[in-house]
């Protein structure tokens, strides 16, 4: 009797662990991070308000700026040399998906006959890639690329 409390207490735990895991990955959006930074947003110049809240970015924008239209960079921003200047990088990941198609099917025999899928497995994995960069030189954007829209 003991041991069936643990457990579902165990369970309970877990099922809530993730939905705050669910919950905590929701994909953040341009409005949402000016709602939780009015101030940041405020402090813009009118062009670039209008910018941000459409999620794009332009030459000279703060790295404020940026975090509001964008998102936080999705590794740490990289420090380098370019054309004598101290540069950041601020990288975006986006994720192709890929179906994974596996030939070898699985079955056994079990204590009442044959178990598992007769044809091919697939499965969908997502890769992740580079859609987004931007590059800063004293906390300004001097350059950005974009191949796909950044996860924000």
């Amino acid at each position: 009797m003991k041991a069936l409390l643990k457990n579902e207490i165990v369970a309970a735990a877990a099922g809530g662990l993730m939905c705050l895991g669910l919950v905590s990955c929701q994909t953040a959006t341009p409005a949402s991070r000016i709602a939780e930074h009015p101030a940041m947003f405020k402090a813009l110049p009118p062009q670039q308000q209008a910018l941000v809240q459409q999620g794009k970015i332009s030459q000279g924008m703060k790295e404020d700026a940026v975090f509001l239209a964008w998102g936080r960079p999705d590794t740490q921003p990289v420090q380098g040399l370019k054309d004598g200047k101290q540069i950041t990088r601020w990288i975006y990941k986006g994720y192709d998906p890929v179906t994974v198609i596996n030939n070898n099917p699985y079955p056994y025999w079990g204590p009442y006959g044959w178990y598992g899928y007769p044809g091919p497995d697939t499965s969908t994995v997502f890769i992740p890639k580079n859609v987004a960069y931007v590059e800063f030189v004293n906390g300004k954007v001097t350059s950005w690329m974009q191949q796909g829209t950044p996860n924000n």
